[in-house]
Parts: C-alpha cells; sequence; structure tokens
C-alpha cells in the first residue's frame, strides 16, 4: 500500500499552486478562496492535528469540484498551518483509453494511488500512513474541512 513517502516533498502547497495556474483558472480559485467562510467551529478542533497530519491533493485545472476545495485547502493552510501539497494539472487520457488519467502528464502519483475522481484529498498522519479520503466531495459532512475533521477523528477512534 502507497504511504506518504510516494508522494513528492518538494511538490507546492495549495496556495503556491493557485498563485502559479494560468490566469484562464487562477481566477475563479482565488475568487471562492476570497468569499468562503472557513467553520470556525471546525477549525477549532481541527487545529490540534494540524502538526500530526499532512493532505495531499490531486486534481485537474479545470475540474469545478477542485476549484471549489482547493481553495478550502489554502485557507486551511494560512488558517492552521497544516502542511498541504498540491498535485494539480491531471488530464484526462486520448479517448478509448483504458485509464483514468494520462500520466503524464498527470503527476505520477494519480498512478501509484489510484486516483479515480478530481480532487481527490489524502489525509496522511505524518507518520505515513493513508488514513482516508475524500473523493470528488464531502460525502459524510457539508464542508471539507468538516470532512477532513472527521477522517482525523475517525482515524484516531482505532
Amino acid at each position: 500500500m502507497p504511504t506518504l513517502s510516494d508522494v513528492r516533498t518538494d511538490c507546492a502547497s495549495c496556495t503556491q499552486y493557485i498563485e502559479n495556474m494560468k490566469p484562464s483558472y487562477r481566477g475563479g480559485f482565488k475568487r471562492l478562496a476570497q468569499e468562503y467562510k472557513l467553520d470556525k467551529k471546525v477549525l477549532e478542533k481541527l487545529r490540534p492535528y494540524a502538526k500530526d497530519y499532512i493532505l495531499v491533493a490531486l486534481f485537474a485545472d479545470w475540474c469545478s469540484d477542485a476549484a471549489k476545495a482547493v481553495p478550502v485547502l489554502s485557507l486551511l493552510e494560512k488558517e492552521i498551518g497544516i502542511e498541504i501539497r498540491a498535485l494539480g494539472g491531471m488530464e484526462k487520457p486520448p479517448y478509448g483509453s483504458p485509464k483514468f488519467w494520462a500520466v503524464p502528464p498527470s503527476p505520477k502519483e494519480v498512478d501509484v494511488f489510484g486516483i479515480t475522481s478530481s480532487p481527490t484529498i489524502i489525509v496522511f498522519k505524518k507518520t505515513g500512513e493513508e488514513v482516508g479520503r475524500i473523493k470528488t466531495k464531502p460525502k459524510m459532512t457539508p464542508t471539507v474541512e468538516a470532512e477532513i475533521l472527521k477522517i482525523i477523528e475517525d482515524s484516531r477512534k482505532v
């Protein structure tokens, strides 16, 4: 099973990635980051875990679900200091391919972690093991930050 050590350490943070995106995508990502209000109650519960977890976001820049989730991750970086690695630039393969994503130009981690959806946010303990994923959008809670908190809290019960 792949671990955090299979993710490049030199990839950009979400904030850095958004700043360096093609202008045709950057505006939408930045606009959502300016308009979105993080859930303060969730932040207070999430803050103590920030030093013990790392998030990795894999996504296609053109994906509308990524344009909603990745700016939230950028806000979490700034607000609670959690490390988030952004691996954008995922591209679809040519028509007729049996693969979900073309690697390359999509990051190699797409194949390593069996990514089928954009965005996919993987939650890792700092020790390297994966504890959960958000595929496309939150399924158990109303927000990305609440979903991350739920994944972390559930992993600590085991």
